[in-house]
C-alpha cells in the first residue's frame, strides 16, 4: 500500500473536514469498461475510497485483513455488475 492510500485509509473521522469530500452519488461508471477502468474512475472521482459521503453521510471504510486489496474489495463491493 502506498503512503497515499494509507493517509487515506487512516483519516480520522472526528477530524475529517465535511465539505472536502465527495458524495458517491456523484461517481459514474462506464459499465462496459474493463474492471481495472472502473476501479481508477472510482478512486479517481470519489478521491480518497475510504472516506467519502452517501447522501451526505460520511461513510469510512475498512476491510477484514483478508489478504484483498482495496481495489479488489472496490469492485466486488461497488463495482461489479455495474
Amino acid at each position: 500500500m502506498t503512503e497515499t492510500m494509507r493517509a487515506m485509509k487512516d483519516v480520522d473521522l472526528r477530524k475529517v473536514d465535511k465539505a472536502a469530500l465527495r458524495d458517491r452519488s456523484t461517481v459514474r461508471i462506464d459499465p462496459e469498461a474493463p474492471t481495472e477502468e472502473r476501479i481508477r474512475a472510482w478512486i479517481e472521482q470519489l478521491g480518497n475510497p475510504y472516506v467519502y459521503l452517501d447522501g451526505g453521510v460520511v461513510v469510512k471504510l475498512s476491510f477484514a485483513d483478508r489478504g484483498e486489496s482495496i481495489e479488489e474489495r472496490i469492485n466486488s463491493l461497488y463495482l461489479a455488475g455495474a
